[in-house]
């Protein structure tokens, strides 16, 4: 009885110090009027409500290896025009600006079969960088069958912050790094 007791106890330690408060360390970053501004890396966090010209940034998917050329498995140049949904700060929900390349991407997935990976950028525990990942996932998935995809021809993973685009500690970095890509076969 003492053993599951303590094991139960250190369990739920561990459970509950799996939660993060990672904070950003930047370097310099640039306000609007192009001057060059340090922040501390104690206090710096990514804005939660505006966002940066440069965060709306629009990358294209590029599921292709270089040996084909920007042609997926079926030889068809699809997924090189398909882009990439970006999010705000800890938000799955899905931007007005990028609404339209919902509907582009819906447009060229109509009958086929594909993946949406969610990505998060690297704050906030494992666990919920995860939950976040499939929840982005998922949104962009409503959003698809709304827009008239069969819901059986996609599929969700999540790769939390594990699949980053961008490695430098800048916000138009970490922009980049909160995303869902649609991943053909």
């Amino acid at each position: 009885m003492k053993k599951v007791v303590y094991l139960s106890a250190v369990l739920a330690a561990l459970v509950f110090s799996g939660c993060s408060t990672k904070s950003p360390s930047i370097d310099a970053t640039t306000d609007g009027a192009g001057s060059s501004t340090t922040a501390s890396s104690s206090t710096s966090t990514p804005t939660q409500t505006g966002r940066s010209d440069s965060s709306a940034v629009i990358t294209p998917i590029t599921n292709a290896s270089s040996a084909d050329n920007g042609t997926n498995i079926s030889g068809n140049k699809v997924d090189a025009q398909i882009l990439n949904v970006l999010f705000d700060y800890d938000k799955f929900d899905i931007r007005e600006d990028m609404l339209d390349i919902v509907k582009v991407n819906a447009s060229l997935l109509k009958g086929k079969t594909f993946k949406l990976e969610g990505n998060c950028d690297e704050f906030g525990s494992d666990e919920y960088n995860f939950a976040l990942g499939l929840k982005r996932a998922n949104a962009v998935k409503t959003a698809l069958v709304n827009e008239g995809i069969s819901a059986d021809s996609v599929s969700m993973v999540s790769l939390g912050e594990g699949n980053p685009t961008c490695a430098e500690k800048t916000q138009e970095c970490w922009a980049k790094n909160r995303r869902v890509e649609v991943k053909l076969p």
